[in-house]
């Protein structure tokens, strides 16, 4: 008998240190990523002529940023999602024609909390997709359109000296960032979606007001930005610490808007 309980207690035992390894399995996986670890970046290029050189030095500097190009053309980055690996997508393309499988894993990773960056140029993205102007929060119109029954003229460029105003000094990505000035191609008459919260703007006369913001769509949260066409640009002190919190906000190192 007494034999009998000793075996009971044991197995007792053991049936408990195993249903607390499950809870500390599950309360692990539940913990965000510890504040030094590394934002892995995917970057999707094409369909616009960049400086390959000086692009590839923008991303150098970061520690904490382990960035990769994706070296074919860019939505085939979306064929296969079984073992996509990164915490951001940045996109710096220019490429319509995505297919429906690839819109469809485009829109799971979003879901499941990947973060986005629209930058630049990227924002003229999936010109036949209205979609995509609600996931980026703003498009550039490469052809005049038609957007929620009103006419939409084609967007536009300019250049110069673009002064950029912090609209909002307070958030994650531009706390510590105060106004400055670079040598850019700013865009005009483009659309931004309702409940975009501005961080950055300008007064340029050949640009529109708004320079970067942030939403979130789904779990995803977006950083988009209309700077950044050249090498004028990716060397300023300045906007290199913005892009660079703008990804490590979008990949959840930074607090989110309510917890600033």
């Amino acid at each position: 008998m007494s034999h009998n309980i000793r075996f009971a207690k044991s197995l007792a035992g053991v049936v408990c240190a195993l249903a607390l390894a499950r809870v500390a399995i599950a309360a692990d996986a539940e913990k965000p990523a510890p504040a030094n670890a590394k934002t892995n970046v995917l970057i999707l290029v094409g369909g616009h002529g960049f400086d390959q050189a000086s692009f590839d030095k923008f991303w150098s500097g970061y520690d904490d940023i382990d960035s990769r190009i994706w070296k074919g053309s860019p939505y085939t980055a979306f064929d296969d999602i079984g073992q996509f690996k990164a915490d951001v997508i940045v996109m710096y393309n220019l490429s319509s024609g995505m297919t429906e499988k690839q819109k469809q894993n485009f829109l799971k990773l979003l879901e499941q909390g990947v973060g986005l960056v629209v930058w630049h140029h990227a924002l003229a993205n999936c010109q036949d997709w209205p979609e995509f102007e609600k996931i980026a929060g703003a498009k550039f119109w490469l052809q005049p359109g038609e957007r929620n029954g009103v006419k939409v003229a084609r967007s536009g460029t300019g250049g110069g000296t673009v002064k950029m105003h912090i609209e909002d000094p307070n958030h994650p990505i531009t706390k510590g960032l105060s106004d400055f000035e670079i040598t850019d191609e700013p865009y005009n008459q483009q659309t931004f979606c309702d409940g975009i919260h501005v961080l950055v703007s300008t007064d340029h006369p050949q640009s529109d007001k708004t320079i970067a913001w942030v939403h979130q769509y789904g779990k995803a949260r977006v950083f988009g930005c209309q700077s950044g066409h050249d090498a004028k640009v990716w060397t300023n002190d300045s906007f290199r610490r913005l892009m660079a919190q703008g990804i490590r906000w979008a990949g959840g190192r930074l607090p989110g808007a309510e917890e600033k």
